[in-house]
């Protein structure tokens, strides 16, 4: 047993290790405290462009450390203002940077949750490099949680034609299955690029690599490492070292991959608009479009987006999801992020 842990912990350490002498450590917090230094939140109503259930806020019940942890916890609105709150009430919190900044209740509730989401959008960005984050995912129905980069400046415009890079994201459901069968939701984890002309033309699906790592035990069950590899000559995804998936710089650049029509708004670039600095934003989102029509046991998805309240229906069947939100267990962890550039 000794010999194992020992072989675990080199194995751990040889994981973080510069693969290559000439690296170096461009960013790094192995979150001794929630360093401001660092990372900023997001405080707004904002619901994303997936219609999501959670306000942002920077509030120490959401965001904090303890023993080394960074924990990103979601937690109930109505836990501090009462259930009648989200059906009378009208939220905002001060510092808000996004708008909408207010949550009231009309034919919808109030934002049933609050959340947290970190950046280093005005403390650190990077291009091309090796970004690692040691990460345990939150279990419980719903959750969404996510590491992803962002582009600092958008040159070239915005969302998705300045790119968007995706290292983890998964859902907390531990019995979430597609219409084949496979469980995408605790025991999976996907990588994605996105990147396109419009908000509705995006060529993600030819860069979205899905991986169910386990049979036995879900993401949620211990931490691992997630990393990103990045630079001129394309993209690889990997858990634990681990293979997810890999984008070599595509012939012809981006705009070919994707097979849009017109005007190429890349110019060809093999790498744009990955070609740019981008900045690290982790985050727990809950519900909205990202868990689709997927099936979830032992009950189904609690709400119908296309229903004009739902958030109503997601809070009035909170007996069929609060449960499987067990404390800490809900929270994103995270151990350190670090990025090391040649």
């Amino acid at each position: 047993m000794m010999l194992t842990a020992a072989l675990a912990v080199l194995a751990a350490l040889a994981a973080s290790a510069p693969s290559a002498a000439s690296e170096r450590l461009a960013f790094a917090d192995e979150f001794d405290t929630l360093d401001d230094n660092k990372w900023g939140h997001m405080v707004s109503a904002w619901r994303g462009g997936n219609n999501e259930f959670q306000y942002y806020r920077n509030d120490r019940r959401n965001s904090y450390v303890r023993d080394g942890i960074l924990y990103l916890l979601p937690t109930l609105t109505a836990d501090e203002y009462g259930e009648d709150f989200l059906y009378h009430g009208k939220l905002s919190y001060p510092g808000c940077n996004k708008e909408p900044c207010e949550s009231q209740s009309g034919e919808e509730i109030v934002l049933p949750v609050q959340s947290a989401r970190i950046s280093t959008s005005t403390q650190f960005s990077f291009r091309y490099g090796r970004l690692e984050v040691r990460a345990r995912l939150p279990r419980g129905d719903w959750l969404w949680p996510a590491i992803w980069l962002y582009p600092q400046n958008e040159i070239y415009g915005g969302w998705p034609r300045s790119g968007e890079i995706d290292l983890m994201e998964s859902r907390g459901n531990p019995d979430l299955v597609d219409d084949k069968g496979v469980n995408v939701g605790l025991k999976a984890v996907s990588s994605t690029l996105h990147f396109g002309p419009a908000w509705n033309i995006n060529g993600y699906p030819t860069t979205n690599y899905r991986n169910r790592l386990f049979d036995n035990l879900t993401l949620a069950d211990d931490f691992h490492v997630y990393t990103l590899d990045w630079s001129e000559k394309g993209f690889r995804f990997l858990v634990d070292g681990h293979l997810i998936g890999e984008r070599p710089a595509p012939e012809g650049g981006f705009w070919k991959l994707g097979g849009f029509a017109g005007e190429d708004i890349w110019k060809g670039k093999a790498m744009a608009p990955f070609d740019q600095e981008f900045y690290i934003i982790m985050n727990v989102a809950v519900g909205g479009s990202f868990f689709g029509d997927l099936k979830n046991s032992p009950h189904p998805r609690p709400y119908d987006l296309s229903s004009g309240h739902a958030m109503r229906q997601f809070w009035e069947k909170k007996d069929w999801w609060k449960d499987t939100w067990q404390g800490e267990r809900a929270a994103l962890q995270v151990d350190y992020v670090r990025v090391y550039q040649a």
